[in-house]
């Protein structure tokens, strides 16, 4: 069996990697057009375009495992069956249930590894995708270097050293100059969150005024300061919670709650990514009933085509139902998997009938 083992999950990654290139190609061309309507705005060319919807692609692969584990299944085995291999395989003792065994073992490392980019690997690319693109649009008016954020608007500058979790400014620094170029302000602020509206809320800060070589501090536990910042060089500083990794998520969605802020959002986020691998497993499980079925007038290229047909649907049904669910304010683990429950139950249905 493991001479069949290793044939299979060489014919398996060859159709994962097929399906994926073609998948992700097609979606990367959508966000390659939305970018391109971006070029020549501040210093942001053609070149950076591509490697924005380049360095964004992992994303949308762990986005599109489900699709990619169905189709990629039934791509491998429609083809092995088509040429007669499948059957010489089964003629030398491999059950179906073999088959099933090994399809499962190959699924289960290709999803332990997606897992660990997901969460040591595709936000760092993300954050540099989200980064580049907001140097680029607003070159002439902010930097982002070793010190962090620095941006201007007149005589007003605004320092933010790093940020927590992808999402939260840390160390900000705002001087204010009077026009003799004297300092009139000077605020620092231990965090802050990103709020609707160009708003931040300053939390832990010290509030210095100068006037006439007078001068006074004040402390304030929380701060609403209206930014100067537009919503690119705001991406500078934060990348979208869907974005984020599972722990980095958890970690912010736990920050909010303890501030008693909303974070049904990113709650939704959180059980979304959570939802790819068990998603993704099920997709696998139901690929080998579908692709060895023993319907003979459905051909390789039928059950490709049809399995498509359902892998995209589930995946545009599965983003409604979540999305429509915060909308009504329903749960978000229960959004997220329900539908995955009917899908649990449509790949025990069709396996029961392996043998």
């Amino acid at each position: 069996m493991s001479i069949f083992f290793r044939y299979l999950s060489r014919e398996l990654l060859r159709g994962y990697a097929l399906v994926t290139v073609i998948l992700v190609g097609l979606f990367s061309l959508i966000t390659l057009a939305d970018e391109l309507d971006k070029v020549n705005q501040g210093d942001y060319g053609m070149a950076d375009a591509f490697l924005f919807t380049l360095m964004t692609a992992a994303k949308q692969s762990y986005d599109l495992l489900p699709v990619i584990m169905l189709l990629g299944t039934v791509f491998a085995l429609g083809m092995l069956a088509g040429s007669g291999q499948l059957v010489a395989i089964r003629a030398l003792g491999a059950s179906l249930r073999d088959l099933f065994a090994m399809v499962l073992q190959t699924a289960l490392v290709i999803i332990g590894i997606v897992l660990l980019l997901a969460q040591f690997g595709i936000p760092q690319l993300e954050h540099s995708a989200h980064t580049m693109r907001a140097e680029k649009l607003s070159a002439e008016s902010s930097l982002l270097g070793s010190q962090g954020l620095w941006a201007r608007d007149g005589l007003r500058f605004l320092n933010v050293k790093a940020f927590e979790l992808g999402r939260i400014p840390l160390a900000i620094s705002i001087y204010e100059f009077a026009p003799d170029q004297g300092l009139a302000t000077y605020m620092h602020a231990e965090s802050a969150r990103i709020l609707p509206d160009r708003q931040w809320q300053l939390r832990n800060v010290w509030v210095k005024h100068s006037d006439a070589g007078e001068h006074t501090a004040n402390f304030h536990d929380s701060l609403v300061w209206d930014t100067f910042l537009d919503d690119q060089q705001i991406g500078a500083l934060s990348i979208p919670a869907e974005s984020l990794a599972p722990t980095d998520l958890f970690r912010y969605i736990r920050d909010l709650q303890q501030r008693g802020q909303a974070s049904e959002r990113y709650a939704l986020a959180l059980w979304r990514q959570l939802s790819v691998p068990v998603a993704a497993l099920l997709m696998a499980m139901i690929a080998v009933p579908v692709a060895t079925g023993s319907n003979r007038s459905s051909t390789a290229a039928k059950r490709i085509m049809q399995s498509s047909a359902v892998g995209l649907l589930f995946y545009l049904v599965s983003t409604a139902v979540s999305y429509l669910g915060l909308l009504a304010g329903s749960n978000a683990a229960l959004t997220t998997f329900g539908p995955l429950l009917l899908l649990a139950l449509a790949a025990w249905l069709m396996l029961r009938k392996l043998r």
